[in-house]
């Protein structure tokens, strides 16, 4: 991961990036010793919040349903986080977040996009 968000700016950040990417469909990926895991994929994102009493730094990533009635839901919690980045695509726009902590874990959370389909598509025969 590069361009590392400065630890003072992470509240800020986090805050700004919850609002930008409001409901984007997400997949979250836990990448450690035994490979990368998948936690979920397509959950709406909720947001991303900093623990401030925490000294240590912990992350929770929310993602779930777009009503209350909805209980598709999944909080993710990070601790000992040591650097966070946002994940920018060939695009040139922000694709998601990545998340390390202290044991070399990296936590990332990507945001998908969903497919439409045709109005022209053939039906079945």
């Amino acid at each position: 991961m590069a361009g590392f968000i400065d630890r003072s700016e992470w509240q800020n950040f986090l805050d700004e990036f919850s609002k930008r990417n409001q409901l984007r469909p997400t997949r979250l990926e836990i990448v450690g010793d035994t490979g990368a895991q998948e936690q979920e994929a397509f959950l709406p994102f909720v947001g991303v919040t900093l623990d401030t009493k925490d000294s240590a730094g912990s992350i929770d990533i929310a993602l779930g349903g777009e009503t209350a009635g909805d209980d598709r839901q999944l909080t993710h919690h990070i601790t000992n986080v040591e650097r966070i980045a946002p994940l920018i695509g060939i695009t040139g726009l922000e694709d998601g977040l990545g998340i390390e902590s202290r044991d070399g874990v990296k936590t990332l959370l990507s945001f998908e996009a969903l497919r439409e389909i045709e109005a022209h598509a053939a039906a079945p025969e």
